[in-house]
């Protein structure tokens, strides 16, 4: 399994001399594994540089397929998708799968294609651009030929469940946990069955140590419990995720420095960064 981040910004997009390391696109994560179709895990703006880099090949000539997992319909989650490219040629097929909760996940994701908003055309139209269908998710886990892929909801964002993915493709496992806040034990208690025993956890440290304990209720995670998540996983590494919009690479530096140890390797989420878990 090879994984690819393509952003790794939590809000919005924050071109700034300071963030440039890291990067400074929302989430959106590539994962390849042989033999099986390209899956994206949400389409925050980082989806539209893998876009572009999809459309060098198969995808470019309208005979690409993909599978897009969504966490929540926060923008930074989703704005990204009316800017990939290979969703405008035809050909291509783009199943998007999620939750809307009290509304479906197409209801949501059409929502912002309305002209009014949007800027470009509107692909989810049978009229133009790829075959692109959402499918709203049930209890059950989704199986792509070897490629095994679970979800649990962690919470609530504002109005909307937020859920988790486990990845598996019988040699490795990704769980990627990108927003959430332990509000309760339960919560904790599925994000640890999710990530357990994963060889790369991605989890959401949006927040310092020191800002949590004045943001308490606003939907994300610090470090700490990233880590804590990690260890009572035996998850065997950690990527810190969803930095803070204005956060600086010197101070992403500190953090993980800060918080990892011989007992769990901990770095930060850095867009352009690549894994090959079956190496590692």
């Amino acid at each position: 399994m090879k994984v690819k981040l393509w952003g790794a910004r939590g809000t919005i997009s924050i071109p700034r001399p300071e963030t440039r390391r890291y990067g400074v696109n929302t989430p959106c994560i590539q994962v390849d594994t042989a033999g099986e179709d390209p899956l994206i895990l949400d389409g925050g703006m980082g989806l539209h540089w893998l876009g572009d880099a999809l459309a060098k090949g198969a995808f470019g000539k309208g005979q690409g397929r993909a599978h897009l997992l969504i966490s929540h319909t926060h923008w930074s989650h989703i704005q990204g998708i009316p800017f990939c490219m290979p969703m405008l040629v035809p050909g291509n097929t783009f199943t998007i799968h999620g939750s809307g909760g009290r509304r479906t996940i197409s209801e949501l994701l059409l929502d912002q294609m309305q002209p009014t908003y949007c800027p470009v055309p509107n692909f989810f139209c049978a009229q133009i651009g790829a075959q692109v269908s959402v499918q709203e998710l049930d209890s059950a886990p989704l199986t792509f030929d070897s490629l095994s892929i679970e979800h649990t909801e962690l919470g609530i964002a504002h109005d909307g469940p937020c859920l988790a993915y486990r990845i598996s493709d019988g040699q490795s496992t990704l769980a990627y946990i990108p927003a959430v806040e332990y509000i309760d034990e339960g919560a904790q208690d599925r994000a640890i069955a999710l990530a357990r025993n994963a060889d790369l956890l991605i989890h959401d440290a949006h927040y310092s140590d020191e800002e949590y304990e004045t943001k308490r209720g606003r939907g994300h995670s610090s470090p700490r419990h990233a880590v804590d998540t990690a260890l009572r996983a035996r998850a065997r590494r950690l990527v810190l995720f969803n930095h803070h919009a204005e956060r600086t690479d010197t101070e992403i530096d500190t953090i993980a420095a800060t918080h990892t140890s011989n007992a769990l390797p901990v770095e930060a989420a850095r867009e352009g960064c690549e894994y090959n878990l079956k190496e590692e």
